[in-house]
């Protein structure tokens, strides 16, 4: 379905978007790594600035991830922290873990090393995984908890029998920070309904390539790779640390669309910035901005004219991945977008959070409740799930309005 689906008040949807779409019982690494494989091995998947991985190459590299991780485990199903640099490295891991069904925490290497120690604490890590010796110190007070470098595990090839059984794609595989220090788990389903939503509702092709340029470990660096997977097309993965070495890269590699923070995407205005802005100009055919709060429409023109392309806006979160968003066809400066494929949104009470009785057509103004396959499956601490969840609805803490088009516009935040 397309124009006419639903649940926008004037029944407008993009042209060839479809609203509401199946999940593929599989699991994610089969789908996004293993079936591309098969069908175009020499493919390009991965693109870093020191080595390329066709989706060949790619799952070799995945299988290798897994045997190290089942000689360093002993075949069991253990939880495994991340707290690496390099993308590539990351991706690897997370595959080879979730293929090997461990559980999987990404943490934010840039976090204060309190903050990570913390969260891979609060996580119970059977085993941390770093790729930077410089990790070895900030993590030293995680006393019983073994530390290994990437290389080293991966050297290890041990012929170890994985777990058996037939895996739960369902059940709590991957475990991000949010904003407060507090956990939240996604499963393979969740992760995979991302990513066919976001690809669907971009749209996405075997032919694009996408620029991930943030951790894996925040969504819109996860929604960089994954949905891009889906289709079968390749991902560059990069960082703004040197914008000169990105911007050759960018030059020479033509992705279409990035996902940029504000914060992040503010440095573009900086001078040492000037030639990644041209590459962008050269290349990307939108980039996407998230926004966790207000904005103003100014800001957005502005960006728009320094890159001379659409400037589309995004709201969404690691508990629930991309949840309203400009399509590259159809926005408002003002509005931050619509609801993706396959997300629900009905307005709450900002007061206590609890869905009002009439929908958004009949109020000024209401908090963002998201019901979507998108959304993860756990929390921790347990109390978290009573702050968040209310009569199966996800609380944003964004207080928005909705006019006749079916656009949404930020007014304020919810306090915490």
């Amino acid at each position: 379905m397309s124009k006419g689906a639903v649940g926008l008040t004037a029944g407008y949807w993009p042209e060839d978007v479809y609203r509401y779409l199946a999940i593929p019982g599989i699991a994610l690494d089969d789908a996004l790594i293993s079936r591309p494989a098969k069908r175009h091995p020499d493919q390009p998947a991965l693109i870093g600035y020191q080595e390329t991985l066709t989706y060949r190459q790619l799952s070799e590299a995945i299988d290798q991830t897994m045997k190290g991780i089942h000689s360093c485990t002993e075949g069991k199903a253990a939880r495994l922290a991340v707290a690496m640099r390099q993308p590539i490295n990351v991706v690897k891991l997370l595959f080879g873990a979730l293929k090997g069904r461990c559980t999987i925490m990404l943490a934010d290497p840039a976090r204060p090393g309190e903050d990570l120690v913390a969260s891979i604490r609060h996580f119970g890590a059977d085993l941390v995984l770093i790729d930077d010796p410089k990790f070895q110190t900030v993590l030293a007070t995680l006393e019983g908890v073994p530390i290994m470098q990437f290389q080293e595990l991966v050297a290890k090839q041990a012929n170890i029998p994985g777990p058996k059984g037939r895996q739960d794609l369902q059940a709590p595989a991957v475990a991000f920070a949010m904003e407060n220090g507090s956990l939240v788990y996604h499963s393979h389903r969740s992760l995979l309904a991302g990513a066919v939503s976001w690809s669907t509702f971009v749209p996405l092709k075997a032919e694009d390539l996408m620029l991930a340029v943030q951790p894996l470990s925040r969504w819109e660096g996860l929604y960089s790779v994954l949905p891009i997977f889906f289709r079968g097309g390749a991902c560059l993965v990069a960082d703004l640390e040197d914008p000169e070495t990105l911007a050759a890269a960018v030059q020479s590699h033509q992705p279409c669309f990035t996902i940029l923070p504000r914060t992040e995407a503010r440095k573009l205005y900086d001078s040492a910035y000037r030639s990644l802005v041209r590459a962008f100009r050269d290349a990307l055919r939108g980039l996407f901005v998230s926004t966790a709060g207000p904005f103003t429409a100014i800001g957005r023109r502005r960006l728009k004219n320094l890159l001379d392309k659409p400037a589309l806006l995004t709201y969404g979160s690691v508990e629930a991945g991309p949840v309203l968003s400009s399509h590259p066809t159809w926005y408002l400066d003002a509005a931050v977008g619509i609801p993706l494929t396959n997300v629900d949104v009905w307005p709450l009470n900002p007061a206590s959070g609890k869905p009002l009785e009439v929908p958004w057509e009949a109020i000024e103004f209401g908090e963002v409740g998201v019901k979507s396959p998108l959304v993860g499956i756990k929390y921790e601490p347990a109390q978290e799930s009573e702050k968040l969840m209310q009569e199966g609805w996800l609380r944003t803490k964004i207080v928005t309005t909705m006019d006749p088009n079916g656009l949404f516009y930020i007014q304020s935040r919810v306090p915490d």
